[in-house]
Parts: structure tokens; C-alpha cells; sequence
């Protein structure tokens, strides 16, 4: 019931929440930068040189929906997961490499996703994520 009442109030009340989370998945912690607004989902991690092992964002939509992403200004190569509103995972694209030349190849789900979560890339194998995964929200700053 926590994890439903913080998900709704992220979607409704973002401007009460902090910009970061820890998530768990498949029995790992990362602290994650949430990426609520549209220009926060638009900027994503672009120029960001480096992403520690335990870092990512999570890119949250008001509803599920087919999203694309790119590697458009990113930097470094990433995971890209794709959750329902559950949290449980749908798809997932691994080891993106950063695009260094446009245009940039686009990585879009083909089921509607509530939440995408970036990770460095090989952190879906390292941590043996599979479909039908789940991810909790432990706590927010």
C-alpha cells in the first residue's frame, strides 16, 4: 500500500517529492534520479560522463505508453528497462552504445511502459534481471 501511495503521488504531486529514489531489483539497490517532468524525461542522462554501478534514472510517465529512447548526447552505454505500473519488467534493450553520429538509432518498447529505468550498461546481466522482474521503491530522499 506504501509503494501505491508514493507511485500516485509522484505522478500527481511531483513537485512534493524529491528528485531521487532507491530502488530495488532483483535484490540490488540503486540510487536513482526520477525523471518526472517532461523536460526531465527529455534530458535524461545526456552528457553525463560517468554513471556509478549503483546509479540510474528512472524516467516515470503519467500513464503506460510506447516510448523511444535514444542515445542522442549520452555519453556513456546503458541498459534500458521498461516496467508496467506494477513495476514489473516488459522489455528491456541491453549494452546501448552512446550515438556518435546522427541520427541515432531509437530503442522503443512494443508494450505500453509506466516506468523506464536507465542502468549502465551490462548491470541487467551482472544482476541476472529477467522479464517479469519487479522493482521496489525502498525510500525517497
Amino acid at each position: 500500500m506504501k509503494k501505491l501511495i508514493f507511485i500516485t503521488c509522484l505522478l500527481f504531486c511531483p513537485h512534493l517529492v524529491a528528485a531521487e529514489a532507491l530502488l530495488s531489483l532483483n535484490g540490488n539497490l540503486f540510487d536513482v534520479e526520477l525523471a518526472i517532468s517532461v523536460d526531465e524525461r527529455s534530458k535524461g542522462l545526456m552528457n553525463r560522463e560517468t554513471l556509478a554501478d549503483n546509479q540510474g534514472m528512472l524516467f516515470i510517465f503519467p500513464k503506460p505508453r510506447i516510448v523511444s529512447f535514444w542515445m542522442y548526447q549520452t555519453l556513456i552505454p546503458l541498459d534500458i528497462l521498461f516496467f508496467d505500473s506494477n513495476g514489473q519488467l516488459l522489455e528491456l534493450f541491453e549494452n546501448i552504445p552512446p550515438c556518435k553520429a546522427s541520427p541515432c538509432k531509437t530503442y522503443t518498447n512494443k508494450i505500453p511502459a509506466k516506468f523506464v529505468l536507465e542502468l549502465p550498461a551490462g548491470t541487467a546481466e551482472k544482476i541476472n534481471v529477467s522479464l517479469g522482474n519487479k522493482f521496489v521503491i525502498i525510500k525517497r530522499n
